[in-house]
């Protein structure tokens, strides 16, 4: 329970960083915390057996006010940061590591996705795994996927992919 504590503090440092302004307007007007910090608390309540079907609420809570849908089951490090978070849509079985960044309009699919750590997922991007095929798509460390770019296989740490189907371009 307190690594839950801890990843919402490491969140909140890193939107501060991205919002350098006044921290109460930010976090009044601006959604991308607010998600997150909706988000931590589903995953809080998940965690408890009796508690699960809040932990529900707060998912369609998100997507109400916000049109983003991640399941409190998701898997998501420390630092995790959505910049004009709408139409986001990540997969219940998705795992993310530490430090990502997803911007608008991003889809996160498929049984078996695997995010590595530093990862930013612009505009548009999907990451959809084959529910035919045992393996993940597991995006690697340090990547950056493209907006618009449909990724549908796995690619390795530190790389840059765009296209659609998206290629490794560096």
């Amino acid at each position: 329970m307190m690594d839950i504590f801890s990843k919402i503090a490491e969140d909140y440092r890193v939107f501060r960083l991205v919002h350098k302004g006044n921290p109460v307007l930010n976090f009044l007007y601006l959604p991308c915390f607010k998600i997150v910090l909706i988000f931590r608390i589903g995953q809080l309540l998940h965690s408890v057996y009796l508690l699960r079907p809040f932990a529900y609420l707060c998912t369609m809570a998100n997507d109400f006010l916000h049109g983003v849908w991640i399941g409190p089951q998701v898997k998501v490090g420390k630092g995790f940061y959505l910049g004009h978070p709408r139409g986001l849509i990540i997969n219940p079985k998705t795992e993310i590591g530490d430090y990502c960044s997803i911007i608008q309009q991003v889809t996160l699919g498929g049984p078996r996705t695997v995010i590595g750590s530093n990862v930013s997922i612009n505009a548009g991007a999907k990451v959809i795994s084959d529910p035919l095929k045992p393996d993940a798509v597991v995006v690697g460390d340090n990547c950056i996927i493209a907006a618009g770019a449909v990724l549908l296989r796995s690619v390795p740490a530190n790389s840059v992919v765009a296209g659609m189907p998206a290629k490794v371009v560096r």
